[in-house]
């Protein structure tokens, strides 16, 4: 098994320090330095979100349940879930490069008999002052579930021991002990850290007019549905009613979109001939009762895969004429009994989106890997935008779009192709069936990785457009297409920064890259000025511009290979020019030189 990686760590602090430490019982021993307090708090905040996490209940009610201090016997939360009249406790352990060991498992289970016993002596306030409701929590119980929560690799052979004989022990005469304890892991602790930014799941009862169903293949319900009840669920679940839609909505700039507004205000009775529908996917479907030729569904997991457009542009535009009356508008509701995330639901969704222009690039929303990253992303305060939408007024600095995120991770890769590809075809970089694509967004991708990349981009691309501007000519060209060039070698020298679980300092990195950013852009300048001047006759003459050589691939390689030897302090070295032999054929690159290249790169650091 393996324990929590770094990155997930830090994401799951961060997760643990702004939303559980604030509802914790206060530290008893508050004459601790202040660093050793608060590492205490992040111990005690992960048994409070195994709590939330485990039985599903509220943060505060999990804070409020953690006992653990000193003299807590091993236990360091207790829970009791009235609804299964399960008595839940917690020994927690916030070490992802340490296992469960042994005299942790003694502890846990010495705390667990004298509560089975109601021996509170020697036990902390904490537990003292929750003695009667623990009392009765072990007089009323049904069942007592031990959880151990941890990030390491593990549980030792010899604590596993321990547990197992105090459950086998039959003395304690205690029967409601649950034989099989919850190994609350690395494993399902990320799980849960990335399910604790997922979109709520949406359940609704609706009612359909002239509702027909077919059981087979899929059980899928056909019916008539006001718009109105669609516009109301709109308003009250936002961007979850379509999680798993290609796109949000794109504002009414679009002509489909502003077509839906017009039927709205002038004939919203014919709405229903002029729209194609809403089509949705749920986990379950209950018929319920019929009333005047409709009948009620009880949907659990409702999510619209087609027809975000329709609903959005009709929530839109009662938004803005208060007054309008759309109660006669309909549209005709296909409803399937099928899981979003599996094949089968990612391929309706596919067929059925076609009213508005669909780019490839929609399909991204489509991959799983991108809402995993927007989930942790979202830890970090930053929203990752990874389907398409209209325009907002939302801070950039705190959004990333998933094109510019392409563009800043094309600049971590070794192939220098990207920097030609980013130039001549981007659209292949978010076309998810594409090895680039794949290349880019790769389960190896973090949350930290993405950030800073994107940043350390941002920095790139808007210095490299202050040059533009403050040069003409030929200079100004080859700082205008040559900015994706730049970013690919200088990327390269923060390799380290942009891959710790650490968020780049903006501040910091204009500083430190002040000086290397000016020496690369005058070596790109001088080696690409070169390489597009005619060096035979008088007088030297551009037979080219720096936009044609900067998407021609046979240019792009040797002068990135040039301006890398030359930025790396590589220009003695002699395995560069061993590297240079070692091309294999059918080689689109020499990928043995590259590869060297760029681990012989300087770092800078500092940056966080």
């Amino acid at each position: 098994m393996s324990s929590l990686e770094q990155h997930h760590s830090v994401l799951l602090q961060k997760c643990l320090a702004d939303e559980f430490i604030p509802y914790l019982p206060p530290l008893l021993d508050k004459t601790k330095p202040e660093e050793e307090q608060n590492r205490k708090n992040l111990s005690r905040a992960f048994s409070a979100f195994a709590i939330h996490r485990i039985c599903g209940v509220p943060k505060l009610d999990a804070a409020a349940s953690v006992i653990d201090d000193f003299d807590d016997y091993g236990i360091d939360a207790i829970y009791y879930h009235a609804l299964t009249e399960t008595l839940y406790l917690v020994q927690s352990k916030l070490k992802a490069t340490e296992e469960f060991k042994q005299d942790e498992a003694l502890a846990f289970c010495q705390g667990i008999k004298k509560l089975i016993k109601q021996d509170f002596n020697g036990f902390n306030p904490n537990v003292q002052n929750r003695k009667a409701e623990i009392e009765d929590a072990l007089d009323n119980c049904s069942q007592i579930q031990l959880v151990v929560a941890h990030t390491g690799t593990g549980i030792t052979k010899h604590a596993k021991g321990a547990i197992d004989e105090l459950l086998a022990d039959n003395h304690h005469g205690e029967e409601r002990l649950q034989k099989q304890v919850i190994n609350y892991d690395a494993h399902r602790v990320l799980q849960d850290l990335r399910d604790s930014k997922a979109y709520e799941r949406v359940d609704v009862d609706l009612w359909v007019q002239k509702c027909s169903s077919v059981a087979e293949p899929r059980v899928t319900y056909f019916g008539l549905i006001p718009l109105e009840d669609l516009v109301c669920l709109h308003n009250s679940q936002g961007k979850a009613l379509y999680e798993r839609n290609i796109r949000t909505f794109l504002g009414h700039q679009t002509e489909v979109n502003a077509s839906i507004q017009r039927t709205l205000a002038s004939m919203p009775q014919d709405f229903l001939y002029l729209n194609n529908g809403i089509t949705a996917l749920c986990q379950e479907i209950n018929p319920k009762s019929d009333k005047g030729g409709k009948k009620r569904l009880k949907i659990r997991g409702f999510t619209v895969i087609n027809g975000a457009q329709t609903i959005a542009s009709s929530a839109q535009f009662l938004d803005e004429n208060k007054a309008a009356d759309i109660s006669k508008a309909r549209v005709f509701l296909t409803l399937i009994k099928a899981d979003a995330d599996g094949s089968f639901g990612k391929s309706v969704t596919r067929a059925r989106n076609h009213q508005n222009p669909v780019l490839l690039s929609n399909f991204a929303a489509l991959d799983d890997e991108q809402e995993r990253l927007r989930r942790e992303i979202a830890h970090l305060k930053i929203r990752y935008a990874y389907k398409a939408e209209g325009p907002d007024t939302a801070n950039k600095t705190n959004r990333i779009r998933i094109d510019e995120a392409a563009q800043a991770l094309s600049m971590l890769q070794q192939d220098p192709r990207y920097v030609v590809w980013l130039k001549k075809e981007p659209a292949r970089l978010l076309d998810t069936s594409s090895e680039q694509y794949k290349a880019l967004f790769s389960k190896a991708v973090t949350a930290f990785q993405l950030i800073n990349a994107v940043r350390v981009n941002r920095f790139i691309q808007q210095r490299m457009e202050i040059e533009s501007l403050e040069t003409s000519g030929q200079e100004r060209l080859v700082y205008k297409h040559g900015s994706y060039a730049m970013a690919w070698v200088l990327a390269k020298r923060l390799r380290s920064a942009i891959s710790s679980p650490a968020l780049i300092d903006e501040g910091k990195l204009a500083i430190a890259l002040s000086v290397p950013f000016d020496e690369l852009r005058q070596m790109l300048w001088e080696k690409t000025n070169a390489a597009t001047l005619v060096t035979e006759g008088p007088p030297p003459e551009y037979f080219r511009g720096p936009l044609a050589l900067f998407r021609n691939q046979t240019d792009v390689v040797p002068l990135l290979q040039e301006v890398a030897i030359a930025s790396f302090g590589l220009t003695q070295d002699p395995v560069v020019e061993h590297k240079r032999q070692q091309q294999a054929p059918g080689q689109p690159y020499p990928e043995g030189l590259f590869a060297y290249l760029i681990s012989k790169a300087p770092q800078i650091g500092n940056l966080s």
